[in-house]
């Protein structure tokens, strides 16, 4: 009899813990929706404790990265600035008035984009603390993106799509003539400034034969996408075979003129031969009749390349 009476005693009291803690607790709610803004927009990232109740006596810490790190901390009614993350220095605030009926949002000023990222707010009463958590986006377009010619990555020639001043990371799309995605055959960097803002560069091979690129630069969120469009003519790639073709061909015409050549050469060896031969006959002989004979005679076999000749008429002689 006795231990019926303490199985149901137990009973009842395990039966009432859950009602007692629903109704002597509190939670920290967040934003399920990320916040987005532009650079130098001041924004507010919602939290507030549920059910409503003060949170004047607590401690209130937003943190992103690190708890040690604070964005934010206000504790003993008192904003504490010491440990605070220089890169937010006069740049956030809790509200007093909000304070008193739970509210916790963070108000941030002059937003940049490196304060992109998932924050944390923190609340603590002392016996209990809760947490949740806000995004932020920030967005920014870009530069219109410019398309140039590279060969630097090895003897292939390719096209790099180049753009700037991004926020949140873009995507890049290529496309050939045909509206074909060739994405897949291009490779992507990142690089981020000082402030946080993006620049993209893009590469991809091009094929040795007519075509147009297109490069698409598109934001994550809903925003305008900028896009550059380059023509290839084929007659910026000549076939391999053609111009295989004309380097032989120039180097065997360049070989095949080299007896040509020295023909030449000794053609006008002779002929200068011959015509100091005449002046030193014009010195003997002055003006004379003969002369102009034997000018006249030497004349008519040079030109009809009669070198031979006129060697063994003159060794006769």
């Amino acid at each position: 009899m006795k231990m019926r009476f303490l199985g149901r005693t137990c009973l009842i009291v395990l039966s009432l813990l859950p009602a007692v803690s629903t109704q002597g607790g509190w939670r920290v709610v967040g934003s399920d929706q990320p916040v987005i803004a532009e650079p130098g927009d001041d924004v507010i990232l919602p939290c507030h404790i549920s059910p409503r109740l003060s949170a004047v006596d607590m401690e209130v810490r937003w943190f992103r990265d690190a708890f040690e790190k604070p964005v934010h901390l206000y504790s003993f009614e008192e904003n504490l600035l010491k440990t605070q993350d220089r890169a937010y220095r006069d740049r956030t605030a809790l509200s007093p008035v909000a304070l008193q009926t739970g509210d916790i949002s963070l108000r941030l000023r002059d937003l940049r984009p490196s304060d992109r990222g998932v924050y944390t707010c923190y609340a603590h009463d002392g016996s209990q603390y809760e947490e949740g958590q806000a995004e932020v986006i920030v967005a920014a377009l870009g530069t219109q993106p410019s398309i140039s010619m590279d060969s630097t990555q090895g003897e292939q020639t390719g096209l790099v799509c180049r753009s700037e001043g991004w926020s949140p990371e873009p995507e890049v799309i290529w496309r050939d003539r045909d509206g074909n995605n060739v994405t897949s055959l291009s490779s992507t960097t990142l690089l981020s400034d000082s402030q946080g803002f993006l620049s993209v560069s893009s590469y991809i091979k091009i094929k040795q034969q007519s075509n147009v690129f297109s490069c698409l630069v598109r934001s994550k969120i809903p925003k305008p996408d900028w896009e550059s469009k380059l023509h290839i003519s084929s007659d910026f790639f000549p076939p391999v075979s053609g111009w295989m073709v004309a380097f032989f061909l120039t180097l065997a015409l360049s070989i095949g003129a080299i007896p040509l050549l020295v023909f030449q050469w000794r053609r006008m060896d002779t002929v200068l031969f011959y015509f100091l031969a005449v002046l030193h006959l014009r010195e003997e002989m002055g003006k004379s009749c003969a002369f102009g004979l034997l000018h006249g005679f030497i004349t008519f076999l040079i030109k009809h390349q009669m070198c031979n000749e006129v060697i063994t008429v003159g060794s006769d002689e």
